[in-house]
């Protein structure tokens, strides 16, 4: 009985067996169908610079940022700041849509978009770069939609990270050159800044201070920092009286002034008492807000703008 039993289960599987393809048997040495030893296409090369523009030294085009956050272990970040260069191939309509409580709303108030690099000017590469929350210049708001279109050729300044598998920017991540027309005219030339003086210190030197005290930590020391300022981020003074604004010494490392008021504590009482071009004196301590650099629990003590010393300077 048991003989004819399995005599039995031996029919139905071959039976099975027969139903079914046979499954394909490479020859040897054949690894075709070997997933990891299958042939990629190559991205074509990245495009050429756009003529006569002169980029910071160092900039690295979209393929190489890419392969830096690929690198990169989900969730880190690069302890570097990059220059990137690449032309923007669209705007991340899905960031657009979850923003709170709308898109054209966050874009007044921040200032900010959701832009994919290409190191292609006809966007045919298979990879992009990701620019989380993409600011203007020195990490300036972004006036209107017509500082940033599709096909501009833009660097921007950002750390690198792996954000879950997505190659992208960290923290600030600013705008610094476009062929944009209308970008140009918004962000014209760093105008150039007056050494420190005794007891001073530069933008560049306050970056190297909140770098070295690492994410969310203050110093206990005050600085005094010479500086010119490039962008102003609050659109109206508060009944706080303080403001918000970016600095920088020599055009390329920048600061985010957060909160600071005028000449001894007093108020500011009107924008055009802080503007793009003013050199400025801030004293204040320095955070490191997310890696960037911030004066904050401070004020502006000097200032080159008339209407600054008419208001905190009365009598000179």
């Amino acid at each position: 009985m048991k003989k004819y039993l399995f005599m039995m289960l031996a029919l139905v599987a071959a039976v099975l067996i027969s139903c079914n393809e046979n499954p394909y048997m490479p020859a040897p040495g054949d690894t075709s169908l070997v997933p990891d030893s299958m042939p990629t296409v190559a991205d074509p090369d990245p495009s050429p610079d756009p003529v006569g523009l002169v980029l910071p030294a160092g900039t690295i085009n979209v393929y190489e940022a890419v392969k830096i956050a690929k690198a990169l272990a989900s969730g880190a970040i690069t302890k570097d700041t990059y220059y990137i260069k690449g032309w923007i191939r669209n705007f991340d309509e899905k960031a657009r849509a979850n923003s709170k409580p709308d898109w054209e709303t966050s874009f007044a108030k921040y200032g900010n978009d959701y832009v994919h690099l290409s190191a292609r000017q006809d966007g045919l590469g298979t990879k992009d770069f990701y620019c989380y929350r993409l600011l203007g210049k020195g990490g300036a708001k972004l006036p209107n939609h017509d500082v940033l279109q599709i096909g501009d050729f833009i660097v921007v300044k950002c750390k690198i990270t792996n954000y879950n598998g997505t190659y992208e920017s960290s923290g600030t991540c600013s705008t610094e050159i476009s062929t944009n027309d209308a970008f140009n005219e918004a962000f014209p030339p760093f105008p150039g800044c007056p050494e420190p003086g005794p007891g001073e210190i530069s933008v560049n030197r306050a970056v190297e201070i909140s770098d070295s005290i690492g994410t969310g930590k203050t110093t206990s020391e005050t600085y005094k920092i010479r500086a010119v300022v490039t962008s102003v981020q609050d659109e109206t003074i508060t009944s706080y009286g303080n403001l918000t604004f970016n600095i920088s010494s020599d055009g390329d490392k920048s600061a985010t002034c957060y909160r600071l008021k005028g000449k001894g504590g007093q108020n500011f009482t009107d924008l055009n008492q802080l503007v793009f071009g003013d050199t400025i004196l801030v004293e204040a301590k320095i955070q490191n807000y997310n890696g960037t650099c911030e004066p904050v629990q401070g004020n502006v003590i000097e200032s080159t703008n008339p209407n600054y010393n008419a208001h905190f300077n009365p009598a000179q």
